[in-house]
């Protein structure tokens, strides 16, 4: 074994799995962020001894939530999809559906149809997730794009890259899909 000099570049045998184990290592830190939402939901839900949790007139929308958490979870489905396959233009459509998620995600939390300050605890929650999962969206729209656009690595690099973006944008649906059902539907 060899060991390289100054003009030698150092290359990592296995560079496929060191991302994925970053990756793993990242969703598990956003898995504990957004188990704080949950726990600020249960806990302040269960001490609703006033009845302030959830005021009337406090109620966003469900059809701008129920866009959301179809659009994030369909460019979920269809970027894991294409990410093996190196099809792009359905990785561009996954693309523009976290896109549309993203914007109603910022038309649901800057209108949200009721005022934060007299919205609850439901309503404190709400919004801290909606802002959470917006900047989230943002992030995973960011890094599908230069997965999408990046000309410069090899067939194999970029399908490395775009499994790891695919366990991203899936772990968003995951969390999209229970921040759903107890956001709108319990």
């Amino acid at each position: 074994m060899t060991t390289p000099t100054i003009d030698q570049p150092v290359t990592d045998p296995v560079p496929g799995r060191a991302l994925f184990v970053s990756v793993r290592l990242f969703l598990a830190a956003e898995a504990f962020f957004f188990l704080g939402f949950l726990f600020a939901y249960l806990y302040l839900r269960a001490l609703n001894t006033n009845h302030s949790w959830h005021p009337s007139g406090t109620d966003p929308s469900t059809a701008l939530g129920t866009v959301v958490v179809v659009t994030v979870v369909l460019a979920a489905v269809a970027f894991r999809y294409a990410a093996g396959r190196d099809q792009r233009a359905i990785e561009w459509v996954a693309l523009a559906l976290v896109l549309v998620a993203f914007v109603c995600q910022g038309v649901q939390l800057f209108n949200p149809g009721f005022s934060p300050s007299h919205g609850g605890g439901y309503g404190a929650v709400f919004v801290g997730f909606s802002a959470a999962f917006a900047a989230h969206l943002l992030g995973a729209l960011y890094w599908l794009e230069t997965v999408i656009v990046d000309r410069d690595a090899t067939r194999e690099e970029r399908g490395t890259h775009a499994q790891a973006a695919s366990l991203f944008i899936t772990f968003l649906a995951g969390v999209s899909v229970v921040a759903y059902i107890l956001i709108y539907l319990v």
